[in-house]
This record gives C-alpha cells, structure tokens and sequence, in this order.
C-alpha cells in the first residue's frame, strides 16, 4: 500500500511544475489552464480583444499543410493583483499555452 502511494506522490511532484507553467489563477480565484475548450475560456474571461489564425510550419517544397493556431489576447487582472495582457493558444481547439506579460511593473 505504501509503494503505490509513493508513486502516486511522485507522480504529482512530475505533472504540478508542468501545470503550473500552463496555467494562470484570475482575480475571482478561477484558473486557466491547457487543455480547456475554448467555452470554458470564454465563460471565464468573456470575449477577447484580438483573435488571430496563425498557420505554423509550412514547408515550401511541396504542398503541405501547416499546423493551425488560434490565439485569443486578453487585458485581465491576476488573483496575485496587477494587469496583465494574455495571448491564449488553441490547438485542435484546446488550450495549449499560456502566455503573460504583467503592465506597468516597476
């Protein structure tokens, strides 16, 4: 019993480090985090300010199709306090990284 708890705890100290870089707590407690559908987000956070389609990797040899991406862009306030602006990444329609930039820190 002891042995499959162990494991179970080291398998959290692998998987919460790489949450945690995938993941932002908003002022009212909610968090975002990859692999969330794009209605989650939108509950959480409303409608974003900018939405881009970006098409990555495309070869020029041949006719290949790229890798899309949708990115949604955010002026938002953090639980920790201060504003941040977030570019959202989607991919397959999922939540695939975060990105932040806190405004006006000194």
């Amino acid at each position: 019993m002891r042995l499959k708890h162990w494991v179970f705890m080291l398998g959290l100290g692998f998987s919460l480090p790489a949450m945690a870089e995938c993941s932002f707590r908003l002022a009212d407690g909610k968090l975002l985090r990859c692999g969330m559908v794009g209605i989650e987000v939108l509950d959480r956070l409303g409608q974003p300010l900018l939405k881009e389609q970006l098409t990555l990797g495309v070869s020029t040899n041949s006719v290949e199709r790229g890798q899309s991406v949708e990115v949604w862009s955010y002026k938002t306030k953090a639980d920790m306090g201060g504003e941040f602006l977030l570019s959202i990444e989607f991919t397959d329609g999922k939540v695939s990284n975060i990105s932040r930039k806190q405004q006006d820190r000194l």
